[in-house]
């Protein structure tokens, strides 16, 4: 071999030896692609204010009479990666676009904001998906409340979810906290936020649940679910506010992976079984939740506080139906990046709104 060809080998092993460098690289670390994106997101002003309080949790207090609005986002599965960088502009623009048009007084993000798979994204940093996402709702300067689902932590993902809420911790806006007495519960995404209207008084109480990740079932992975000393945490929760004020204090639960009432729940309406009542939406695939069975619902029964309950996780079903007195909504998908082509129909959000009195309305709102 002459000496021209050796040195064309080896610049061709240095030329691949870097492109594999790179990619290796942004496998772990993600890509910076769409900061300049998030970075121009606008301030929103809303008629509310976020307070931390004395039992380690915060407030949103109204500022006037206007009803609270909240505005659930849930599947937004950014991949964070160069290969997924179109899909990812996409949904930011689709939740850019929601936020703006309702201008709720608190966010809720109900999992599966990240999708850390290399060979569609180019990245497993999922925090670089979370960094990405709450840059720009940071920008925007509403309070957010995330808790954690599935595909946050997928198999080969660079941060735990540990880590994760260690860094939400870190974030001016998000709601999440760690106290004393939600620390040692399972998962790292449980905790409320109080409602106060502008007379300071307590209007409702919003619960974030992690209904966790992958569990084992006669050998095989199921889907988590909401485990009993979760549940022993909600019910002390809202004893407690319900002696202090002397009264039953509404609440809403927000968690990722439905319950298997939602089934119950869906039959009874369609079929208008009792007082089941149907309000809007569809069931286009199977509803998914976990083989093991959570006992919230029989304690949310049990305390007669809890108004309504809101997951995410299956992309196609955008439903809201009313079940034993209770309402059971879906919230609507955002993904463009792992189902998008079966869900044109149903990217959008949902809106709770509680007024002072407590009275509640739920709606979608579509994508437009």
């Amino acid at each position: 071999m002459n000496k021209r060809n050796t040195i064309l080998i080896l610049a061709g092993i240095g030329t691949v030896a870097k492109i594999a460098h790179s990619v290796v690289r942004s496998i772990r670390q993600g890509s910076h692609f769409l900061d300049s994106y998030v970075n121009k997101a606008e301030k929103i002003s809303t008629n509310s204010k976020m307070v931390l309080e004395e039992d380690g949790y915060y407030s949103i207090i109204k500022t006037d009479n206007q009803p609270f609005k909240i505005l659930q986002l849930t599947d937004i599965h950014l991949g964070g990666g160069y290969l997924s960088r179109h899909e990812d502009m996409q949904a930011l623009g689709i939740v850019s676009r929601l936020i703006k048009s309702t201008r709720p007084d608190m966010i809720v993000l109900t999992g599966d904001l990240a999708c850390p798979k290399a060979h569609i994204a180019l990245s497993r940093n999922n925090l670089n998906s979370y960094r990405i996402l709450t840059d720009m709702l940071e920008n925007i300067g509403i309070p957010y409340a995330i808790t954690f689902g599935n595909h946050d932590t997928a198999e080969k993902s660079t941060h735990t979810r540990r880590e994760l809420r260690d860094f939400l911790l870190t974030r001016e806006h998000s709601l999440l906290v760690k106290t004393k007495d939600n620390e040692t519960i399972t998962g790292f995404s449980n905790y409320y936020v109080k409602l106060k209207n502008a007379d300071k008084k307590l209007n409702s109480v919003v619960f974030m649940l992690d209904s966790n990740e992958y569990i084992k079932a006669n050998k095989k992975r199921t889907y988590d679910y909401i485990h009993d000393d979760q549940v022993k945490w909600y019910e002390k929760v809202t004893k407690k506010f319900n002696k202090a004020e002397g009264r039953k204090i509404p609440s809403y639960l927000y968690f990722h992976i439905p319950i298997k009432e939602y089934k119950d729940a869906w039959k009874s309406a369609v079929d208008a079984r009792g007082s089941s009542r149907y309000f809007y939406g569809s069931k286009d695939e199977d509803i998914s939740p976990s083989k093991f069975e959570s006992k919230l619902f029989s304690k949310v029964l049990e305390l007669e506080s809890t108004k309504g309950l809101f997951c995410g996780h299956d992309h196609l079903n955008d439903f809201s139906v009313e079940y034993k007195g209770v309402r059971f909504t879906y919230g609507q998908a955002i993904d463009c990046l792992l189902y998008a082509k079966n869900l044109s129909e149903h990217k959008g959000a949902t809106i709770l709104k509680i007024d002072k009195y407590g009275n509640f309305s739920i709606k979608g709102k579509k994508h437009r």
